[in-house]
């Protein structure tokens, strides 16, 4: 429909679109009355891929050619960074609830069961939300929407994802019948926005080394179930304050945690970086990124 748009304006015909479909996907959730579970998630997590599906197919029809699907990077799998991925993401959280285990507000304790159980959850859990949930919103944000706004710059780029992409979650959270717990507003607000933000940078930079979108699939997925993991593994007599703002999903912990996790894979990563955007790994037009940089 549209062949001439900029990546810029791609991007912000795809951000207007999908917070269009995460009000729709919110009015449907209330019309279904769901509070919860796999339908709901099932959703709402959809929205970024399928205003994906609508800007490639309807909009630009840059999906009636390979490149145009190659741009989103679910054809490399970026192996070499997996262990990044998935052991730094991990560590953030363990690493908060350590912090939070030796303070007198909580202790490390063993389920009743045993430990063994949870942990098998816990892969399971990263395993197939890295196949479907997560998927659903890294198509979307990181496979679509992060390479089209590069051109602005590798800092400018992804604060302007990590903003959209806090700004989407909040229609779920306000919009729609899910208990998500939020406490105070003034704390929420600059936590989760600033735990999204550094998030963006840890797994853009994945993003941008890799050409793909899995290695930001599994540490989002890793980061989602390994809160709740370390949370069961937690005794406090001062839930709210330890298991929401210390090391909830996006307490002072998490949060400087990722910050620091995001400023170290940039470093660590940054000649790689460099190398791929110079080589066209995330050219204008088309967007083809990691298509001719060198393998990895």
């Amino acid at each position: 429909m549209f062949t001439k748009l900029t990546d810029t304006s791609k991007a912000a015909i795809f951000a207007v679109l999908v917070m269009v479909l995460a009000v729709g996907a919110a009015f449907l959730i209330n019309m279904l009355g769901s509070t919860g579970g796999t339908g709901m998630f099932a959703i709402w997590m959809s929205t970024p891929t399928v205003a994906t599906l609508i800007m490639l197919l309807v909009v630009t029809r840059d999906g009636y050619s390979r490149e145009g699907w190659k741009s989103l990077g679910l054809h490399r799998l970026g192996l070499n960074v997996w262990w990044i991925a998935f052991g730094a993401t991990l560590l953030i959280t363990v690493a908060a609830s350590a912090i939070a285990w030796a303070t007198p507000l909580a202790s490390f304790v063993v389920p009743e069961g045993g430990i063994i159980d949870p942990l098998i959850q816990f892969l399971i859990f990263v395993g197939l939300f890295t196949l479907t949930f997560s998927l659903g919103e890294e198509i979307g944000i990181r496979g679509y929407l992060q390479p089209r706004l590069m051109s602005l710059g590798r800092t400018r780029a992804l604060l302007l994802v990590g903003l959209l992409w806090a700004t989407w979650h909040q229609v779920l959270i306000f919009l729609t019948p899910v208990d998500f717990p939020t406490g105070n507003l003034l704390l929420f607000f600059p936590l989760f926005y600033g735990t999204i933000v550094a998030a963006s940078f840890l797994f853009g930079y994945l993003r941008i080394y890799t050409g793909s979108i899995w290695p930001a699939s599994i540490a989002h997925s890793v980061h989602n179930a390994a809160w709740p993991l370390l949370g069961g593994l937690t005794v406090t007599s001062s839930p709210v304050l330890v298991n929401l703002y210390l090391v909830g999903d996006f307490g002072i912990l998490i949060l400087i945690g990722t910050t620091i996790g995001a400023i170290w894979v940039g470093h660590m990563l940054r000649s790689g970086m460099d190398e791929a955007q110079e080589a066209g790994a995330v050219p204008e037009v088309p967007p083809t990124p990691a298509a001719a940089a060198a393998p990895r």
